[in-house]
């Protein structure tokens, strides 16, 4: 038995003793003297998920930039409304003052712009693979009619 376990060291302790070669070179198998020329490749296997109207699983939730503010802290502060040129409106960061103008299509953080009415403005904002509507109305100032 005490022979066979130390055959079995043996076995075990050969491979650290033997000289490695570099990758994508030639080397010599001391155990048997011949040469192989292999290289040794990366591929990486590619999966493709059939969705079937659901979600894909294996893609992020929030699949584009998300850097910018909340919807939540945004606040409509004016609004262009052009049918024929383009509208455009001014959303402000209440959080920092920043202020941003604003197309049909474009994003502000998770939140895109849908549709310019005149007064309030359609967003489409997506969170976690949600999506949701929401529209700001602008405020009126005090003296115009009700």
């Amino acid at each position: 038995m005490r022979k066979l376990l130390s055959a079995g060291w043996v076995f075990v302790a050969l491979p650290l003793f033997l000289p490695a070669s570099a990758p994508g070179q030639s080397s010599q198998d001391p155990l048997r003297g011949e040469v192989s020329d292999s290289i040794l490749g990366y591929e990486r296997e590619v999966f493709e998920y059939s969705a079937g109207g659901r979600r894909n699983p294996f893609r992020p939730l929030t699949a584009f930039n998300t850097s910018g503010p909340r919807f939540e802290d945004l606040e409509l502060t004016g609004i262009v409304y052009s049918p024929e040129v383009g509208s455009v409106v001014v959303i402000a960061d209440r959080t920092n003052e920043q202020r941003y103008r604003l197309r049909e299509g474009e994003r502000v953080g998770t939140a895109r712009v849908l549709e310019i009415r005149p007064g309030e403005v359609v967003f489409g904002i997506t969170t976690f693979g949600v999506s949701r509507q929401a529209i700001l109305r602008a405020k009126k100032e005090r003296g115009q009619g009700e």
